[in-house]
């Protein structure tokens, strides 16, 4: 006798967009633009969104897989904790090892990814 299974369910959906991120919430996703966010810090297996008017949401995502369901060229990442929008970077200090952004808030720069960050931020 044979026994037929069903195929497992798989849950994709389109997740990439060029302009916008699809961010969980308590009832539900919701499209976010991308130019409302000015970065994404990880913390352990959650990621912080702070916002260009000044709110942040802590999103049960790794920045991982954020990073994956954004566009390449938009954001960097000068740390394995965060990434940062373009448009919103006023300075690199690499003296410091920091990352300062249009609205006050200091970044810490990995080391290892200083060069690599340079050059990055001059393409």
């Amino acid at each position: 006798m044979l026994l037929f299974m069903k195929p497992p369910k798989v849950y994709k959906r389109n997740i990439l967009s060029p302009t916008a991120l699809l961010l969980p919430f308590e009832k539900g996703h919701r499209w976010i633009n991308l130019d409302e966010i000015i970065r994404l810090e990880g913390i352990g297996n959650y990621t912080s969104c702070i916002f260009a008017d000044g709110s942040a949401l802590l999103v049960a995502l790794t920045i991982r897989r954020l990073q994956d369901r954004i566009p390449a060229g938009l954001f960097v990442r000068p740390h394995k904790k965060h990434l940062l929008n373009r448009a919103y970077v006023a300075g690199v200090h690499p003296n410091m090892g920091a990352v300062s952004l249009t609205n006050g808030d200091r970044v810490a720069m990995a080391r290892r990814r200083a060069i690599a960050f340079r050059q990055d931020m001059k393409a």
